[in-house]
């Protein structure tokens, strides 16, 4: 048997994106955005290649704002200080009034910034210049005041270096690479000037600037170290945002996707309905849906019914008079477009009448005029239909000169419309009165609109009419005894006697040979919408799409003959820059949600979510860069260690306290890198348990705080636990005379003898260890902020008890050692500024972890609103495939979803080798009636409804897998085997044809082509007979349950 299966006519919309284009883009930047290694220049390469470079420099404006802002209020907060101490200690304000005066004006600059940092144009425009200054400012400052010193030691403003090296890396708004260049000239000419000016021997001098050097190196690399991993998280969480906006619009695409889907072949009304029920369902059960099943809240046991009364509407049919003949001499393709621009021009005319389309049978059109809004001109708009309809198609005949006419049928009365089974739903309508109006076309006349005397009495004398006599050519209307009337058409316009599209080709077209294609030709000068065209793209004429000379080139785009690549190239870009807007928008809000104010989504004070839930997701996050932060904080460490043995004496102490904390610092690293080291006996039963036991726990937020605690208590306890070595005893000398002091200002203290002994020659060094102790902490990037800092507290409690009470005696003995004995009575004591120092830094690096933890918590809030929008996404997808395989067959579906589809290509396909079945209840009719018992035919048509529904049921059995229903008319039944030839049935009863090869595209199989094809056939025709006698069977149940009898006619 062969037979011709063709979809045709939709409508269509302005500026469009094609759902398969999206999903490619979606695809493409899944993968682009799910990197399995965070490489900084991986990422770098990524944002180039989707061109978000420049999107991430303005997301990035904002949080680089308000940490230079940070490092301006601390750099006041610090002057400010420093100002305080020089003043409480020093006795004479005028020898220190340099030092004052050039830590007031730094001061002054720094306000000056941070009220111009408030103006957006700043932000936007001059943020690496103002920070370039704020760099220059604290430079000059602590040089100016290193040269205003009368004595130079090596340590000398050293922890402030260190610290202007730590804000340079994290603080000022630099690049990785601009950061390692300004750190560098931050503390080059302090190692300079401490080789030319430092007081000292050259072997103190030698050590003091080698402790120095690995200070600045270790500062450097945790620096770099931060500023590399922020700028990871920072670039990932911009992907994870883009990912989300992605998603949003990607589900703005399938809910406009769905609806369009929906209101093609169902009214809003009914669709609604349907539509709620199936997200339902969906998410209760996203792996068993496949339509719309029973009732799980109903008392009964019946199919949900989705039909609708209505009253008072007028229901025309109309039918091409000679267009069977016509389609005979059609190939496939001419006949599907030849269809499709009628029934296209059709549907315009219904929709420009106010008349609703219900179906097309072949080609038989009906649509109604009343529903689902009651209107009062329902008759006239039908009249305007028909007539226009067959102006339409007199069009035709005229520039064509093929036999074709219009017969048209009105009537007006009452109707039940909605949809009826589980597959391949189409609205229809059913009652007395759309039988009557199906038998008015049949007794029509062709090119006249033949109307009942109920219409006609609903026209108001509006048009003139003259005698049908639709009982002689048609019996069903004189048994019905009914009076029926022609509409004399209005009189028409010689303009308007034919399009002018048509009469601009017709010359051309009457040269052609074939009927068929003249009429082919013909239409398609129409220019129809392409079937679902409106289904399979997206509108983005909204708000967030370009404007001006860019939409109107792409506006263009329909009237200009331009190839489907070039299509395809403007649509991507108004996908990206839609994307791109609604991102800018994104950064927007986020620029305007400070961090220290109240958020609906996360506790200012401890950073923790206010939805528990979501904290324990939170705290349940693997953290894939710990073993990362125990390295780098083992090179710090190391580091601590190499400044404690270069400027300490060797002592048994700090030999043992470096052997017992290297041991546990090895201990712990051996534990996380575990699954690495002990990888080649992972085949063996114990190694395998071991490493996997260790990952296991390595996941808990608790064994990695205590990892985290253990080491760095450890590390600022080797920070200050050697000072307990250190002591001094005064020995009877005389201060030095002025002839020592002159020999010390040129750099010459082979003479002097200190009046101290110390056992510590270099008790500064203490307070610089303290610093690198204490910098170890911000390596911890994932470690929540108030545990660091409760631990970063305890320890500069420990150190300000330790220089300022316990051992304040010996660093103030050492101060007047050098300073006294210099000939400098007033100086600023090296435990003041140290406690400064360790203060600033300790306010700083909480800031810092604070920010770190903010940002890493947005990411996962935003990681987790992309979840729950990818579930919906996915639900909305699932429910658009329900709805487009419960409207078209699956591959064709496929079909209109393939990528690379041209919006101007239709499907048709011919087959050669199929089954069709068709199976009729012929007694319904009998039992189909409209009385106020069964609710005016209500009632009839859910006992219909549950009989096409267990039918329907019968399609999910894998057996039946070929099996494709087509249609419901009525109570017929429509199926065919064989649609999809390369995708054969799988029975579980029937063995499949098991032993026929795969057949090519042209049907072809590779061995015995007729001995296939027979099989084939007694196939496809043995399944669908077994297919009719289970629908036999279920009707029979039926039969038994509601004590029916109905019978079932099928032939195949």
């Amino acid at each position: 048997m062969s037979s011709v299966f063709g979809y045709g006519s939709s409508q269509n919309n302005d500026i469009t994106l094609d759902s398969v284009e999206i999903e490619e883009i979606f695809k493409d930047q899944e993968g682009q955005t799910s990197p399995s290694k965070w490489s900084l220049q991986e990422l770098k390469d990524k944002f180039h290649k989707m061109e978000m470079e420049d999107l991430y420099r303005k997301y990035r404006v904002q949080q680089r704002h308000s940490l230079l802002i940070t490092l301006i209020l601390i750099g006041i907060g610090a002057g400010l200080s420093l100002i305080a101490v020089i003043l409480v200690h020093h006795k004479s304000f005028f020898e220190d009034l340099p030092s004052i005066l050039t830590v007031i004006i730094s001061t002054f600059v720094f306000v000056c910034l941070l009220i111009l940092l408030y103006f957006d144009y700043i932000i936007k425009h001059l943020m690496k210049p103002i920070s370039i200054i704020v760099w220059m400012v604290l430079v000059t400052k602590v040089y100016l005041l290193i040269a205003f010193r009368t004595v130079h030691l090596p340590s000398e403003y050293l922890g402030f270096i260190l610290f202007m090296i730590l804000v340079t890396y994290t603080l000022l708004p630099l690049s990785v690479r601009d950061a390692c260049i300004v750190a560098t000239v931050t503390c080059l000419p302090h190692v300079i000037i401490t080789c030319v000016l430092a007081i000292g021997t050259i072997e103190e001098k030698t050590l003091q600037i080698a402790g120095n050097i690995v200070a600045f190196i270790c500062v450097h690399l945790a620096g770099f170290y931060h500023k590399y991993m922020t700028e990871i998280a920072h670039r990932k969480m911009f992907l994870d945002t883009r990912s989300c906006i992605e998603s949003r619009i990607k589900l703005d695409h399938q809910q406009i996707q769905q609806e369009k889907l929906l209101l093609s072949v169902l009214p809003a009304h009914v669709a609604v309905e349907m539509r709620n029920e199936m997200i339902q369902r969906i998410r209760d059960e996203p792996h068993r849906y496949h339509g719309l099943h029973r009732n799980s809240g109903s008392t009964t046991h019946f199919h949900n019914l989705y039909v609708k009364r209505h009253m008072n509407v007028s229901i025309l049919y109309a039918d091409i008079v000679g267009f069977t003949a016509l389609a005979s001499e059609c190939s496939a393709p001419e006949l599907v477009k030849t269809l499709n621009e009628l029934f296209g021009r059709f549907d315009k005319l219904a929709e420009e009448n106010n008349c609703m389309r219900i179906k097309i049978l072949g080609d038989c059109y009906y649509c109604v005029s009343g529903l689902p809004i009651s209107r009062p001109t329902h008759a006239v708009n039908c009249i305007e239909m028909g007539l226009a309809m067959c102006d339409a198609i007199r069009t035709v005949r005229e520039a064509t000169g093929v036999d074709v006419n219009m017969r048209v049928g009105v009537h007006t009365g009452n109707v039940l419309c909605g949809v009826l089974g589980l597959r391949k739903w189409q609205y229809d309508v059913w009652s007395h009165d759309v039988t009557l109006a199906n038998h008015m076309e049949q007794g029509g006349v062709p090119g006249r609109v033949h109307i009942t005397g109920a219409t006609l009495n609903e026209l108001g004398g509006k048009y003139e009419v003259e005698p049908g006599y639709g009982h002689k050519r048609d019996e069903y209307l004189g048994d019905a005894g009914v009076d029926t009337f022609l509409v004399i058409p209005p009189q028409q316009s010689p303009t308007s006697s034919s399009p002018s599209p048509g009469s601009a080709a017709m010359s051309g077209i009457r040269r052609r040979k074939s009927t068929a294609r003249k009429v082919a030709r013909y239409l398609e000068s129409w220019g129809a919408d392409k079937p679902f065209a409106n289904l399979s793209e997206v509108g983005m004429s909204g708000k967030g799409v370009g404007s001006g000379l860019y939409v109107m080139q792409v506006n263009m785009l329909a009237m200009t003959n331009v190839d489907h690549q070039t299509k395809v190239a403007y649509r991507n870009q108004l996908m990206e820059r839609k994307v791109s807007e609604r991102l800018l928008q994104a950064i927007e809000g986020k620029a305007a949600e400070k961090q220290w104010l109240k958020s609906e989504d996360i506790m200012r004070g401890t950073l923790t979510f206010l939805d528990k839930d979501r904290e324990k997701q939170y705290c349940k996050l693997k953290d894939s860069f710990f073993k990362s932060y125990l390295g780098c904080a083992f090179v710090v460490y190391l580091c601590l260690v190499a400044v404690l043995l270069i400027t300490l004496p060797k002592t048994w102490m700090l030999l043992v306290s470096c052997i017992v904390s290297c041991f546990l610092f090895l201990s712990i690293i051996v534990i996380v890198l575990a699954n690495h080291i002990f990888c080649y006996c992972d085949q063996k039963p114990a190694g395998k348990w071991l490493t996997d036991s260790i990952n296991s726990v390595l996941r808990k937020r608790w064994f990695r705080r205590l990892l985290t605690s253990i080491t760095l208590l450890m590390i600022y306890t080797m920070g200050i636990v050697n000072i307990l070595n250190c002591d001094f005893s005064v020995v009877p000398t005389v201060l030095p005379t002025n002839s020592t002091v002159e020999l010390l200002s040129a750099n010459d203290t082979s003479s002097y003898v200190s009046p101290y002994q110390f056992t510590c020659q270099f008790p500064p060094y203490f307070i610089i260890t303290c610093l690198l102790a204490l910098t170890s902490t911000m390596v911890f990037l994932h470690i929540a902020y108030w545990f660091k800092a409760v631990l970063m507290g305890i320890a500069l409690a420990v150190y300000l008890l330790v220089f300022n009470y316990t051992h304040a005696d010996f660093i103030d003995a050492y101060d007047k050692a050098i300073f006294h004995s210099a000939g400098n009575d007033d100086f600023m004591m090296t435990r003041w500024g140290g406690s400064l120092y360790l203060a600033t830094l300790f306010i700083t690096l909480v800031i810092l972890d604070r920010q770190m933890e903010y940002t890493s918590r947005l990411d996962f809030l935003w990681q987790s609103k992309f979840g729950v929008e990818k579930e919906e996404v996915e639900t909305m997808e699932s429910l658009n495939k329900v709805l487009l395989e419960n409207v078209l067959p699956k591959h064709v579906a496929e079909h209109f979803l393939k990528s690379g589809m041209k919006s101007d290509e239709l499907y048709h396909q011919k087959y050669n080798l199929i089954a069709v079945m068709f199976a009729s209840i012929p007694n319904y009719k009998e039992f189909y009636t409209e009385t106020d018992v069964n609710k005016e035919g209500l009632e009839c048509l859910r006992l219909l409804n549950e009989i096409i529904a267990d039918f329907d049921e019968l399609l999910s059995k894998p057996k039946y897998s070929c099996v494709e229903k087509i249609k419901t008319i009525g109570s017929t039944y429509m199926a065919a085997a064989g649609l999809h030839q390369l995708n054969e049935c799988d029975g579980d009863d029937d063995k499949p044809l098991h032993t026929l090869e795969r057949i090519d595209e042209e049907g072809v199989v590779d061995k015995d082509k007729e001995d296939s094809r027979a099989k084939r056939a007694l196939y496809y025709v043995g399944v669908l007979t077994e297919f009719a006698m289970a629908m036999m069977t279920k009707l029979e149940q039926l039969n038994k349950h509601s004590f029916n009898d109905f019978k079932m006619r099928m032939v195949v």
